[in-house]
């Protein structure tokens, strides 16, 4: 059979890849958007799942404070500025004062966004009206290092240690607006609060190598998923606690973000019924792979993947993504379209470098996660991360544990078309270390480009490989692969 020409996403561009005739594309067509999502959004809250109205909640709340929670920027901005400005005219139609109505981004161990960011992405309008010139603003940041705003509430039923946001405890009514996306945390996304507010002793009880390098952490069937399991123990837990209920407005989104499908209620009421319907549009049956394809983009979730963990994190974490059976044999090759030159940007990510020092000494992910107790307690990396927006110190290790599946999975993780001596395709970056020995530093083998890697890959899996490719992988509507 005849080879193809595709093009897949690299760095800042679409570049043209020659792969087999027979190879299976790893996309899926934009799901439907909803005609009207406005209506969906008041039909929603109106008859939510498992909760009354949003309007009662409301006026039970009228004389408190009322905090509306959402994903921070890394998921897509359209959905918040549309159910946002909903939710506030339905708290102020039942009495709640607007004074009292708080705006708080669930950044997790992510950086703190800035002003110029979370206005883009709220919206110019909802922004200024809750943040004025001035410095009391009510648009805030969740911060994982901050002992005045975090409350111990106890351990869940599976052991977790429970430690979150004040506003969880202070607040009236907490109202939380998130995303259900195909993930490698989860399997789906969804249950935000969970990731949005914890502090970093906290976060750790998901993020943890327990949990994340765990076998059964290391698919894609949120059903029976150990990670999912923790993030419902922990979204008890801190009920239990407060004696209060998050409500919940999620959206499934279609391409850039426009809502395919809005629900409301209480968790874990809404899970069922919203994975059901995410699993619908994002289904896609595929054969189990000998290579897989990706394309990278330079802006992943958390950076730029000039950076290696970042650049790691992009080319392992849809290796877990998969019900059914593994969507790579085991002994198979990944080749991710990765231009990693090393670049570690220590203002965003100060802790990256000293993380990947500390690698090079161990021998397993396991050896590694020793060294997070130290980093929690860094001060100078919790100042650059309090006020200098920087990620948390611990993130680094995250990315780590979350690849290791990939890395022990495969029996090569190829980064084709890092910077190198003689590379046409990627020059030589003065701020990098250089691509070939970035790539070697995270477990993986550099390649000049596509087709040296891919030759790299037949000797391994021999010459007609079942291949799949996910040219856009990072950049379209993820699929929820089902192997067949």
């Amino acid at each position: 059979m005849s080879n193809k020409i595709i093009q897949a996403d690299y760095w800042d561009k679409k570049i043209d890849i020659e792969v087999p005739g027979d190879t299976v594309i790893g996309e899926i067509p934009n799901p439907p958007v909803l005609q009207d999502p406005e209506k969906a959004i008041r039909e929603a809250i109106a008859k939510p799942i498992g909760a009354p109205p949003l309007a009662e909640l409301a006026k039970k709340a009228r004389n408190g404070r009322v905090t509306i929670g959402f994903d921070d920027p890394s998921r897509p901005g359209k959905p918040r500025q549309m159910i946002i400005p909903i939710i506030i005219e339905e708290l102020l139609k039942a009495g709640v004062k607007e004074e009292n109505i708080y705006l708080l981004c669930g950044s997790g161990n992510h950086c703190k966004w800035t002003a110029p960011q979370l206005r883009a992405y709220l919206g110019p309008a909802i922004y200024d009206r809750f943040a004025p010139a001035g410095s009391a603003s009510r648009v805030l940041n969740h911060d994982c290092h901050d002992p005045e705003n975090l409350v111990y509430m106890g351990t869940s039923s599976l052991g977790d240690y429970v430690e979150y946001n004040r506003a969880l405890q202070d607040s009236e009514l907490f109202i939380y607006t998130g995303t259900v996306v195909v993930s490698n945390w989860g399997g789906m996304t969804g249950t935000g609060v969970i990731i949005g507010f914890p502090s970093t002793r906290s976060m750790t009880s998901t993020h943890g190598f327990p949990v994340v390098g765990h076998p059964d952490s290391c698919h894609g069937d949120q059903h029976t998923m150990m990670y999912r399991s923790h993030k419902e123990a922990i979204m008890a837990q801190i009920e239990k606690f407060t004696g209060k209920r998050v409500f919940y407005v999620d959206v499934v989104p279609s391409a850039g973000g426009a809502p395919a499908g809005v629900f409301a209620g209480y968790s874990p009421e809404i899970n069922q019924p919203t994975w059901k319907f995410a699993e619908s549009i994002y289904h896609m049956e595929v054969p189990q792979a000998d290579v897989l394809i990706y394309g990278v983009p330079r802006y992943s979730l958390y950076g730029e993947t000039s950076n290696p963990l970042i650049a790691l994190a992009a080319a392992c974490a849809p290796v877990r993504m998969w019900v059914n059976k593994p969507l790579l044999r085991e002994g198979g090759v990944v080749i991710a379209l990765a231009h990693c030159d090393g670049t570690m940007d220590d203002r965003s990510h100060p802790s990256y470098a000293e993380i990947l020092d500390l690698y090079r000494n161990c021998f397993n992910m396991q050896e590694l996660s020793i060294y997070e107790e130290e980093f929690m307690h860094r001060e100078d990396l919790i100042f650059k991360y309090r006020y200098g927006y920087a990620y948390a110190p611990v993130h680094g290790f995250w990315l780590m544990y979350e690849s290791e599946y990939a890395l022990n999975h495969a029996n090569k993780i190829i980064m084709a078309g890092v910077p190198g001596m003689d590379n046409p395709l990627a020059q030589v970056q003065v701020s990098g270390t250089g691509g070939p020995g970035s790539a070697r530093d995270v477990g993986c083998t550099p390649a000049k480009n596509f087709a040296e890697a891919m030759k790299i890959a037949e000797k391994i899996v021999g010459k007609n490989p079942r291949v799949m490719a996910c040219p856009s992988f990072w950049t379209r509507v993820r699929p929820r692969f089902y192997v067949k």
